[in-house]
């Protein structure tokens, strides 16, 4: 299973593959990570059923057991295509080509469509976005707005007490 991490300190995504308890120990699944942009040391729980890849049943990070469906796709792609496709087809309406700029923005939808059938799903902690990639059955449903609001409002407190912000790095004393 590949898991991809948030640093609760800096907002680092941090990719893991977590493997079977039999692994080699050279990809044996860590108890500690360490944050490669802000080098807090982050423990981690992970499960049985995590490390075997059968089931998403609690967060290595906040041991949280709340998860939610989306899709495999980086939404800051998305919304550049479907800015994009707006651009042209506003380009083609200025011209007064409407029947062009609403072809655009149809073929923008289609392509959408299509491109949003092809891809996977993946279960995200609704607490610390741990992300979950792999071959297991995936269980949650999809995402709900109430469930998000109360849980990562719930993690931020909780993150603040485990790590607390370190401060920022003092600036080097500059001699004129």
């Amino acid at each position: 299973m590949h898991v991809t991490l948030k640093c609760p300190n800096c907002g680092e995504r941090l990719p893991l593959a977590i493997t079977e308890p039999g692994a080699s120990e050279a990809v044996a699944s860590p108890e500690v990570v360490t944050c490669g942009g802000c080098r807090a040391t982050i423990p981690l729980a992970v499960t049985a059923g995590v490390q075997a890849d059968r089931t998403v049943d609690a967060c290595p990070l906040c041991e949280g057991k709340d998860f939610y469906l989306r899709k495999d796709f980086d939404p800051k792609l998305g919304l550049t295509v479907v800015i994009i496709g707006a651009l042209i087809s506003a380009g083609f309406y200025w011209y007064g080509l409407d029947l062009i700029a609403y072809c655009v923005l149809g073929v923008a939808a289609l392509i959408d469509l299509f491109v949003y059938g092809r891809l996977k799903d993946l279960t995200v902690c609704y607490r610390c976005h741990t992300e979950f990639r792999g071959r297991y059955t995936p269980t949650a449903p999809f995402f709900d707005l109430a469930t998000a609001d109360e849980l990562e409002l719930e993690w931020f407190a909780e993150a603040e007490k485990r790590w607390p912000a370190s401060p920022p790095p003092a600036k080097a004393a500059s001699g004129a």
